[in-house]
């Protein structure tokens, strides 16, 4: 073999070594992306079970203690019916009407359930119920007193429940808080925020690896912009991730100068989580005002859930 083609040989292997190097890459890419979309709608719970032939179809999961999701859910909409949680397996006239649309005023009376076609949707389960208090849910005919379709809760489901982590670390610029708690996969809520607001390009950022750095990404704040942060003076507040991440692919969350790459505290992301998927139940906004503020700018399903954390 003559040194030329030894050389191209050479360029060969080191050719398919990169080859080979890339797809392991690629899986290894596919792999983290799917761990972390591994229950993207929650812990499954079953499939209805069409009772009556109506064609009752569709696959709920537990979202958190408060919200289950259906999916590809298909009702003719013919019947007087309703959704109904018991504390039992068996459907009857002992249940609770759960409202659809998750929006109807909690003062009106429940509407029956149109005509849906593959339709998914939150649906939120009443005051003073939770998942792990009931046994079944069931589209519910009132007038014929029978179920048309329902799901039994399996026993002792792991349903996903917000996680609660340290306060930022102090490091600079008076940076304080309460505990910030993960309320699902892309939000969190931060309380007792306290910040002199004195760092003239600092950000809330998330990142990979066992520091905070500046080449993290920027997370927008309770607002829903990227300005560069005001000083807090103890509200609480909830921000979100931006929609390509969840807290599965990320180690920290940092309050960072990116014009002097300082770091002003941080909290760090553990990795066994099982927090709620990011469905849209809650939302960015002020929970409670500091200071400076007079009003509030929060969801009450946000408030309800936080309500729930703190007695549980």
């Amino acid at each position: 073999m003559t040194a030329g083609t030894e050389s191209l040989v050479g360029r060969r292997l080191v050719v398919e070594s990169l080859k080979s190097l890339a797809v392991c890459l690629l899986f290894l890419q596919a792999f983290a992306s799917g761990s972390a979309l591994k229950e993207p709608y929650g812990v499954e719970l079953g499939d209805f079970e069409d009772r009556t032939g109506l064609g009752v179809t569709g696959k709920v999961y537990a979202v958190d203690e408060k919200n289950l999701y259906i999916k590809d859910f298909t009702y003719d909409g013919k019947e007087d019916a309703f959704f109904w949680v018991r504390t039992d397996e068996n459907p009857s006239t002992e249940g609770i009407i759960v409202k659809y649309p998750e929006g109807a005023n909690n003062t009106e009376e429940p509407r029956k359930l149109p005509a849906l076609n593959n339709v998914s949707f939150l649906l939120r389960l009443p005051q003073n119920t939770t998942i792990r208090s009931i046994k079944s849910l069931a589209v519910w005919n009132q007038e014929k007193t029978e179920s048309l379709g329902s799901v039994v809760i399996p026993k002792d489901v792991a349903v996903p429940m917000p996680k609660v982590l340290p306060e930022f670390s102090r490091l600079a610029h008076d940076l304080r808080s309460g505990n910030v708690t993960i309320l699902d996969a892309r939000t969190f809520l931060i309380p007792d925020l306290h910040y002199d607001g004195k760092g003239p390009d600092a950000y809330f950022m998330v990142g990979t690896g066992s520091k905070p750095h500046g080449k993290g990404t920027k997370v927008p704040n309770e607002l829903g912009d990227l300005n560069v942060l005001r000083a807090y003076r103890g509200q609480t507040i909830a921000i979100q991730l931006p929609e390509n991440l969840t807290v599965y692919n990320i180690d920290w969350l940092v309050m960072w100068c990116i014009q002097y790459k300082h770091n002003f505290g941080y909290v760090t992301i553990p990795k066994d989580l099982n927090v709620p998927p990011a469905l849209g139940q809650n939302k960015i906004g002020v929970l409670v005002a500091g200071a400076t503020h007079h009003h509030l700018t929060f969801s009450a399903a946000l408030l309800s859930l936080a309500t729930f954390i703190i007695m549980y």
